[in-house]
């Protein structure tokens, strides 16, 4: 090492004829590195050169180019979203597929089942006019497939109403855009010959008005949200092959509900799904007359169901043969569906689902009475309130093959200050202890506890039993009011829940948030009922 290099590191000061040798050393050293730029520059043009040629030739070779167009067909369809139609956005299929290159844009656009599917937001197709011939297009590409369509309206005079006191160009342009939902209607009553799903969200009269007298002979599944009026317009739900019915209809005029829905003009005897919720709800009376009607029917929602007492002789009973889950988000009096048990003979049912308020501890026996008449229920919830300690045991021991245990602990009575002596998760714990209470059960999920006299002894001869059994539990999940959360988490330590985490036991404590996300900006996935699978 010289003592010029040694330099470098200290503090020592160069003197004049140093600096000067310095200064020639830095000039000579700098058009030395300019001339290594610039190899380095050539070299690095080179080198992309060859490595563009490489990634060409891989191309040329690769196996995608050298698929089948019948394959990359299947693959493409394959892509579609599969809980809800395609939409009108190039973030997915079928439209991204169409600018991957030339050779799977022909395929896309030469491939009918691929574009069998399509939602139709008005608000958002309406507000450009390329967006409407594109519906136009979307649908002639289906070709001859039948076809699934959703299409979410909006009422006429909403937007006539909006366009009064604004300036002239502005009405002006409001009138092109009705007579744009003029042409969106149109285009789809041109092929509603080959609707297979058809969900309208929201018709208007005048949407309604223009299909009244199409024909939809394919016609398997039919959603609609809209007026009883607006409903009562169309014909093209009198098909034999319609299988799925899903009605939202708010009563307009002096008619009576239970009237009009007894009224509606199906083909009863041939659905196989019926979710029916329409205004302030029908009576008992009127959904088990409903159930008598659809013998083959496999699942069956109906809300919100008016629990009057029914009187037995004036109800004929009913078998249904196929039916596999039934259920309604009305909180009903155990009376009301103890009635619905006896009058509905329900023998493969695999889900009951009914919230039930506190009532009258006579009638607490209902699920029990359930479980006998179908002994194949595997999920089931059941409201803590409207049971009591003598009627909980009796009735999980009517359930040899539940599998998934949902309990709400939501006290729902029918006049404040009522209490009917009902049951609590203590109870509920102590009756699961015993293995041969539900010796199938593998999961139980509870909601909104509120038991502060829950103890650690309970909690734990419950899972220790559990864990004997045949079939494991495999789910425990709780959520807890916050008046309790402290003694609750001081139930179970960390050390405690990994070890029956390690056996197999998943355990959730968890906190009931609520999020509410809303946008005014129209968008393709408007109108759609499940915007979490966007």
């Amino acid at each position: 090492m010289n003592s010029e290099s040694v330099r470098h590191t200290t503090n020592y000061i160069p003197s004049d004829e140093e600096i000067e040798d310095i200064k020639l050393d830095i000039v000579s050293r700098s058009e030395e590195l300019v001339r290594l730029d610039e190899r380095i520059r050539e070299l690095s043009a080179k080198r992309d050169e060859i490595q563009a040629h490489i990634d060409s030739q891989k191309a040329l070779i690769s196996f995608p180019r050298r698929l089948p167009a019948d394959i990359v067909r299947e693959i493409f369809v394959a892509c579609l979203p599969t809980s809800r139609n395609a939409v009108m956005s190039v973030r997915e299929a079928p439209l991204v597929l169409c600018r991957i290159c030339s050779a799977w844009r022909t395929i896309a656009l030469s491939a009918p089942t691929l574009w069998a599917s399509l939602h139709v937001p008005f608000q958002f197709v309406m507000f450009k006019k390329p967006r409407i011939l594109a519906v136009e297009q979307w649908l002639q590409r289906s070709g001859a497939c039948p076809i699934s369509i959703s299409v979410s309206d909006m009422e006429r005079w909403k937007w006539e109403w909006a366009g009064e006191g604004l300036p002239i160009t502005e009405r002006e342009a409001l009138s092109d855009r009705l007579r744009a939902v003029d042409a969106l209607t149109m285009s789809l009553c041109a092929v509603a010959h080959r609707w297979r799903y058809a969900t309208f969200d929201t018709m208007s009269v005048e949407m309604a008005h223009a299909l009244t007298e199409i024909q939809s002979p394919l016609l398997e599944s039919f959603n609609f949200t809209g007026k009883s009026s607006t409903f009562g317009q169309l014909k093209f739900v009198r098909v034999p092959s319609l299988r799925s019915v899903s009605l939202a209809i708010d009563l307009d005029g002096s008619q009576l509900l239970d009237e009009f829905v007894l009224r509606l003009p199906l083909i009863w005897d041939q659905l196989q799904h019926l979710t029916l919720t329409c205004g302030s709800g029908i009576s008992m009376f009127t959904f088990i007359t409903l159930l008598g009607r659809c013998p083959r029917l496999v699942s069956a929602h109906v809300t919100p169901i008016q629990g009057s007492v029914l009187h037995s002789e004036s109800l004929i009973k009913s078998t249904l043969p196929f039916l596999t889950s039934i259920s309604s988000s009305s909180y009903l009096e155990p009376r009301s569906l103890s009635d619905l048990i006896s009058h509905v003979f329900m023998p493969q049912l695999r889900q009951f689902n009914f919230p039930a308020c506190a009532y009258d501890a006579q009638d607490n026996f209902y699920l029990a009475t359930l479980g006998k008449r179908s002994p194949l229920v595997e999920d089931l919830p059941i409201y803590l309130p409207s049971l009591t300690p003598q009627s909980l045991p009796e009735t999980l021991q009517s359930f040899p093959s539940l599998t998934r245990l949902v309990v709400f602990d939501d006290d729902v009575a029918p006049w404040p200050g009522f209490d009917s002596g009902g049951c609590t998760l203590t109870h509920l714990l102590v009756a699961l202890s015993h293995i041969r209470t539900c010796p199938m059960l593998q999961e139980i999920v509870i909601y909104n506890c509120s038991d502060d006299h829950l103890t650690k002894s309970t909690l734990e001869v419950f899972f220790q039993q559990r864990m004997k059994s045949a079939h494991r539990l495999q789910r425990f999940e709780v959520s807890f009011a916050i008046s309790i959360e402290t003694h609750f988490l001081g139930l179970m330590s960390e050390p405690e829940i990994q070890s029956y985490l390690s056996q197999g036991l998943h355990i959730s404590v968890l906190y009931q948030h609520t999020s509410w996300k809303s946008s005014d900006l129209p968008s393709p996935w408007t109108g759609l009922t499940s915007p979490d699978d966007v």
